[in-house]
């Protein structure tokens, strides 16, 4: 189980990675830092779905919209269209982890995109 102050220091950590990563950029190399760089993405992730599975963070608007989709729509495809409420939104996947190769996606994201602006 996970605190505010784990949240906390994980996006510190992140926030270092990234500052030592734009300070020794090259385009000429691969990224040293990349691997170290995902893997506390990812626990930032776990964290605060942690907090927020628990009550101790809130869910935002969207991510509470996004819960009532996947109940309503639960076998949406990639970039199907749907009216939820009134408003448009399209199931988007993407991968969040790949290989080392690149070739084969380990894990994937799943999101609704409102298309409706108001």
């Amino acid at each position: 189980m996970y605190t505010i102050n784990d949240l906390k220091k994980a996006n510190a950590e992140l926030d270092e990675i990234e500052k030592r990563w734009a300070a020794a950029y090259s385009a000429d190399c691969p990224n040293p830092l990349d691997a170290e760089a995902k893997l506390l993405a990812g626990k930032v992730r776990d964290i605060e779905e942690d907090l927020k599975r628990r009550g101790i963070i809130p869910y935002t608007d969207h991510e509470l919209a996004e819960e009532s989709l996947d109940a309503a729509f639960p076998n949406a495809q990639s970039k199907e269209v749907v009216t939820y409420n009134g408003k448009r939104y399209q199931r988007r996947f993407y991968p969040i982890e790949k290989s080392k190769t690149g070739k084969t996606v380990r894990k994937w994201r799943k999101e609704w995109v409102l298309l409706d602006k108001d």
